[in-house]
């Protein structure tokens, strides 16, 4: 599961419409009297002593938080962005999210409800380079709504490690480091980068001049995370996606890239968030999201 999927399934539901999903769901149910408050107390109890876990604080919400590994530093703060490595499991051991093999973190401001309570709560406890471990009653994770493949009313355990504690976020330099990073880990190589932070590598020469603005570029392209997930392409297509140039029809990357290839050209382009949706997510792609694309200058008109 993505990280943009578990960032918005940690979004808080609007008390109004939180309110309505209740009556209705009061309505069509039987009345549920079970006390999971104790129930969800007595089942993290026998999972710390199952699996002789040491070092829980219970909080007075019913949180219990181990640090793993101390931090340095104050504390996380309200308002302040929080950098995020986590992993989501259930008490059996299932793992239903994580972004600890990404090359990006999961940001959120805190304090601000925006993530789930215990999240709210537990951040709170960690100062930057700290690793926890949370368990989660259901009241400070998704209640009786539950969110994608977390049933209803389910106690959850989160690892979580914090990358970072800021009021804000060199997000060029952040991917600067990432793409070099990237480069290494992977052993690629012929990447020229250009004055934008845009990092391009031409894998079969083309022929004729460089496309221009105002020119129309056909275009086939596979779209990727760091990660390797894909989010779309049109290799398989009948026919390639054609744009203008500069005429800011697409994303800035590709904006200037494809002035960087001629026709019949192959190229990778690594694209820092700014030339790609910055921060705004869009379909599967997180906010502040680092893109590969793998694109063919099919044509130039």
């Amino acid at each position: 599961m993505s990280t943009a999927f578990f960032r918005s399934r940690l979004t808080q539901l609007p008390l109004s419409l939180l309110g309505l999903f209740m009556l209705l769901l009061s309505a069509c149910q039987k009345e549920d009297n079970t006390d999971y408050a104790a129930r969800d107390e007595a089942s993290i109890q026998t999972y710390i002593a199952d699996n002789k876990l040491t070092g829980f604080q219970r909080q007075p919400s019913g949180l219990y938080v181990a640090i793993t590994q101390p931090g340095t530093g104050p504390t996380a703060q309200k308002n302040q962005l929080v950098s995020a490595k986590y992993s989501g499991s259930f008490l059996n051991g299932t793992v239903f999210d994580s972004n600890t093999s990404s090359y990006s973190s999961l940001d959120f401001p805190l304090g601000q409800n925006i993530m789930i309570p215990a999240w709210e709560e537990g951040f709170t406890l960690l100062n930057k380079g700290a690793k926890a471990t949370f368990l989660v009653p259901s009241a400070l994770a998704y209640r009786e709504v539950g969110a994608g493949p977390i049933p209803p009313n389910t106690v959850l355990r989160f690892d979580v490690e914090v990358v970072d504690i800021a009021t804000t976020i060199d997000y060029a330099a952040r991917d600067e480091a990432t793409i070099q990073k990237y480069i290494a880990d992977k052993k690629l190589t012929g990447f020229q980068r250009q004055p934008s932070g845009l990092y391009i590598a031409i894998t079969q020469p083309g022929t004729g001049a460089n496309a221009k603005k105002g020119q129309t570029a056909a275009a086939r392209y596979t779209g990727t995370t760091l990660d390797g997930k894909v989010f779309d392409s049109n290799t398989s297509a009948a026919s390639p996606f054609s744009f203008v140039v500069g005429n800011g029809q697409v994303i800035a990357g590709w904006d200037e890239g494809f002035t960087l290839l001629n026709k019949g050209s192959k190229a990778i382009l690594l694209l820092p968030s700014s030339l790609a949706y910055g921060n705004r997510a869009v379909s599967t792609i997180p906010a502040n999201s680092i893109l590969r694309f793998d694109v063919e200058l099919a044509d130039i008109k």
